[in-house]
Protein backbone atom coordinates (compact mmCIF):
# COMPACT_ATOMS: atom_id res chain seq x y z
CA UNK A 1 0.00 0.00 0.00
CA UNK A 2 1.13 3.55 -0.67
CA UNK A 3 0.36 6.08 2.04
CA UNK A 4 -0.53 9.58 0.87
CA UNK A 5 1.79 12.12 2.54
CA UNK A 6 0.47 15.62 3.20
CA UNK A 7 2.53 18.35 4.84
CA UNK A 8 0.88 21.59 5.96
CA UNK A 9 1.81 25.00 7.25
CA UNK A 10 4.35 26.36 4.76
CA UNK A 11 5.37 30.00 4.85
CA UNK A 12 8.47 29.98 2.63
CA UNK A 13 9.41 28.79 -0.85
CA UNK A 14 12.43 26.97 0.60
CA UNK A 15 10.14 24.89 2.80
CA UNK A 16 7.94 24.00 -0.16
CA UNK A 17 10.93 22.97 -2.24
CA UNK A 18 12.25 20.71 0.51
CA UNK A 19 8.90 18.89 0.68
CA UNK A 20 8.59 18.67 -3.11
CA UNK A 21 12.10 17.22 -3.37
CA UNK A 22 11.29 14.68 -0.64
CA UNK A 23 8.39 13.31 -2.68
CA UNK A 24 5.26 14.33 -0.78
CA UNK A 25 1.81 14.00 -2.34
CA UNK A 26 0.07 17.17 -1.19
CA UNK A 27 0.99 20.50 0.39
CA UNK A 28 -1.24 22.56 2.65
CA UNK A 29 -1.22 26.34 2.92
CA UNK A 30 -2.93 27.62 6.07
CA UNK A 31 -5.43 30.47 5.78
CA UNK A 32 -6.94 30.00 9.23
CA UNK A 33 -5.70 32.08 12.20
CA UNK A 34 -2.58 30.31 13.47
CA UNK A 35 1.19 30.85 13.73
CA UNK A 36 1.35 29.56 10.13
CA UNK A 37 -1.41 31.73 8.72
CA UNK A 38 -0.99 33.25 5.26
CA UNK A 39 -3.02 35.94 3.62
CA UNK A 40 -4.88 34.74 0.56
CA UNK A 41 -2.52 36.74 -1.66
CA UNK A 42 0.54 35.15 0.00
CA UNK A 43 -0.99 31.68 -0.34
CA UNK A 44 -1.65 32.27 -4.04
CA UNK A 45 1.95 33.38 -4.49
CA UNK A 46 3.33 30.30 -2.70
CA UNK A 47 0.96 27.96 -4.53
CA UNK A 48 2.49 29.07 -7.82
CA UNK A 49 5.63 27.14 -6.83
CA UNK A 50 3.79 23.83 -6.38
CA UNK A 51 4.04 21.54 -9.45
CA UNK A 52 0.88 20.10 -10.98
CA UNK A 53 1.62 16.52 -9.88
CA UNK A 54 1.39 17.58 -6.21
CA UNK A 55 -1.97 18.56 -4.75
CA UNK A 56 -2.43 22.03 -3.33
CA UNK A 57 -4.69 22.19 -0.26
CA UNK A 58 -6.13 25.41 1.17
CA UNK A 59 -6.29 24.69 4.90
CA UNK A 60 -9.05 26.63 6.63
CA UNK A 61 -10.96 26.32 9.86
CA UNK A 62 -14.52 27.55 9.94
CA UNK A 63 -14.69 30.43 7.45
CA UNK A 64 -18.02 31.79 6.20
CA UNK A 65 -19.24 30.32 2.93
CA UNK A 66 -18.54 33.47 0.91
CA UNK A 67 -14.91 33.33 2.05
CA UNK A 68 -14.65 29.67 1.04
CA UNK A 69 -15.97 30.60 -2.39
CA UNK A 70 -13.43 33.43 -2.68
CA UNK A 71 -10.58 31.06 -1.78
CA UNK A 72 -11.77 28.63 -4.42
CA UNK A 73 -12.25 31.29 -7.10
CA UNK A 74 -8.94 33.07 -6.55
CA UNK A 75 -6.56 30.34 -5.41
CA UNK A 76 -7.99 27.37 -7.33
CA UNK A 77 -6.59 24.73 -4.94
CA UNK A 78 -7.08 21.05 -5.62
CA UNK A 79 -8.90 20.74 -2.28
CA UNK A 80 -10.09 22.90 0.59
CA UNK A 81 -9.68 21.52 4.12
CA UNK A 82 -12.38 22.64 6.54
CA UNK A 83 -13.54 21.62 9.97
CA UNK A 84 -16.35 19.13 9.49
CA UNK A 85 -18.91 21.33 11.24
CA UNK A 86 -18.29 24.15 8.74
CA UNK A 87 -18.55 22.43 5.37
CA UNK A 88 -20.09 24.45 2.51
CA UNK A 89 -23.34 23.59 0.77
CA UNK A 90 -22.70 20.33 -1.15
CA UNK A 91 -24.49 21.82 -4.16
CA UNK A 92 -21.47 24.08 -4.71
CA UNK A 93 -19.48 21.02 -5.70
CA UNK A 94 -16.28 22.12 -4.00
CA UNK A 95 -13.68 19.41 -3.31
CA UNK A 96 -13.30 19.43 0.46
CA UNK A 97 -11.39 17.50 3.10
CA UNK A 98 -13.47 17.37 6.30
CA UNK A 99 -11.30 17.59 9.42
CA UNK A 100 -12.48 16.24 12.76
CA UNK A 101 -10.88 17.34 16.02
CA UNK A 102 -10.26 14.50 18.42
CA UNK A 103 -12.68 14.24 21.33
CA UNK A 104 -14.92 11.83 23.22
CA UNK A 105 -17.62 12.08 20.52
CA UNK A 106 -15.24 11.66 17.54
CA UNK A 107 -16.69 8.32 16.45
CA UNK A 108 -20.28 9.57 16.56
CA UNK A 109 -19.42 12.72 14.58
CA UNK A 110 -17.64 10.74 11.90
CA UNK A 111 -20.45 8.17 11.69
CA UNK A 112 -22.97 10.95 11.05
CA UNK A 113 -20.77 12.37 8.31
CA UNK A 114 -20.29 8.98 6.66
CA UNK A 115 -24.04 8.35 6.64
CA UNK A 116 -24.68 11.72 5.00
CA UNK A 117 -21.92 11.32 2.42
CA UNK A 118 -22.55 10.21 -1.14
CA UNK A 119 -19.33 8.14 -1.01
CA UNK A 120 -19.17 4.65 0.47
CA UNK A 121 -15.85 5.46 2.16
CA UNK A 122 -15.38 9.22 2.21
CA UNK A 123 -12.04 10.86 2.89
CA UNK A 124 -11.84 12.00 6.52
CA UNK A 125 -9.00 13.74 8.35
CA UNK A 126 -8.79 12.77 12.01
CA UNK A 127 -6.79 15.45 13.81
CA UNK A 128 -5.59 15.91 17.35
CA UNK A 129 -7.65 17.66 20.03
CA UNK A 130 -6.03 20.99 19.12
CA UNK A 131 -5.08 21.09 15.41
CA UNK A 132 -1.65 22.52 14.70
CA UNK A 133 -0.48 22.16 18.30
CA UNK A 134 1.43 18.90 17.92
CA UNK A 135 -0.80 17.14 20.46
CA UNK A 136 -1.23 13.46 19.52
CA UNK A 137 -4.70 12.18 18.73
CA UNK A 138 -6.16 9.26 20.66
CA UNK A 139 -5.40 6.46 18.22
CA UNK A 140 -7.81 4.16 20.02
CA UNK A 141 -10.72 6.39 19.04
CA UNK A 142 -9.34 6.93 15.55
CA UNK A 143 -9.02 3.17 15.07
CA UNK A 144 -12.80 2.88 15.39
CA UNK A 145 -13.38 4.89 12.20
CA UNK A 146 -10.79 3.12 10.00
CA UNK A 147 -13.15 0.66 8.36
CA UNK A 148 -15.74 3.22 7.23
CA UNK A 149 -13.49 5.97 5.86
CA UNK A 150 -10.46 6.72 3.75
CA UNK A 151 -8.61 7.85 6.81
CA UNK A 152 -5.97 10.55 6.91
CA UNK A 153 -4.42 10.86 10.35
CA UNK A 154 -2.92 14.00 11.87
CA UNK A 155 -2.16 15.32 15.31
CA UNK A 156 1.33 15.13 16.75
CA UNK A 157 2.87 12.93 14.05
CA UNK A 158 6.63 12.95 13.50
CA UNK A 159 9.34 10.70 12.11
CA UNK A 160 9.53 8.79 15.40
CA UNK A 161 5.86 7.81 15.74
CA UNK A 162 4.40 7.80 12.23
CA UNK A 163 5.53 4.22 11.60
CA UNK A 164 3.63 2.99 14.66
CA UNK A 165 0.55 4.94 13.55
CA UNK A 166 0.66 3.39 10.08
CA UNK A 167 1.17 -0.12 11.46
CA UNK A 168 -1.80 0.25 13.80
CA UNK A 169 -4.26 2.21 11.69
CA UNK A 170 -3.28 1.42 8.07
CA UNK A 171 -4.46 4.87 6.99
CA UNK A 172 -5.04 6.14 3.48
CA UNK A 173 -2.83 9.10 4.33
CA UNK A 174 -0.85 10.96 6.98
CA UNK A 175 -0.69 14.71 7.63
CA UNK A 176 2.07 16.56 9.48
CA UNK A 177 2.94 20.15 10.28
CA UNK A 178 4.69 20.87 13.58
CA UNK A 179 6.48 17.51 13.47
CA UNK A 180 8.72 18.67 10.60
CA UNK A 181 9.49 22.20 11.79
CA UNK A 182 12.33 24.20 13.33
CA UNK A 183 9.70 26.74 14.47
CA UNK A 184 6.02 27.35 13.58
CA UNK A 185 5.88 27.75 9.80
CA UNK A 186 9.61 27.17 9.31
CA UNK A 187 10.11 23.68 7.94
CA UNK A 188 13.21 21.57 8.51
CA UNK A 189 14.42 19.83 5.34
CA UNK A 190 16.07 17.16 7.50
CA UNK A 191 12.87 16.47 9.44
CA UNK A 192 10.84 16.40 6.23
CA UNK A 193 13.18 13.83 4.69
CA UNK A 194 13.15 11.75 7.88
CA UNK A 195 9.33 11.81 8.02
CA UNK A 196 8.94 10.73 4.40
CA UNK A 197 11.53 7.98 4.86
CA UNK A 198 9.71 6.72 7.97
CA UNK A 199 6.41 6.55 6.07
CA UNK A 200 7.95 4.66 3.16
CA UNK A 201 9.67 2.24 5.55
CA UNK A 202 6.36 1.58 7.30
CA UNK A 203 4.75 0.86 3.92
CA UNK A 204 7.40 -1.77 3.19
CA UNK A 205 6.81 -3.45 6.54
CA UNK A 206 3.08 -3.71 5.81
CA UNK A 207 3.81 -5.42 2.48
CA UNK A 208 5.92 -8.15 4.09
CA UNK A 209 4.09 -11.44 4.77
CA UNK A 210 3.32 -11.95 8.45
Amino acid sequence: MKVHIKICGFTTVDGLRAAIDAGVDSLGLVLDPSPRQLTLDAAIELAAHIPEHIQTVAVCGRPPQDQVQEIWDRMQPDEIQLMADALPDPSLGLPVIPAFEDGEDLVDRVKKYVVSSAEAQPLVLADGPKPGSGIVADWGRVEAICSTTRLMIAGGLNAQNVGDAIARLRPWGVDVSSGVEHAPGIKSPEKIRAFVAAVRHAEQLLEKPS
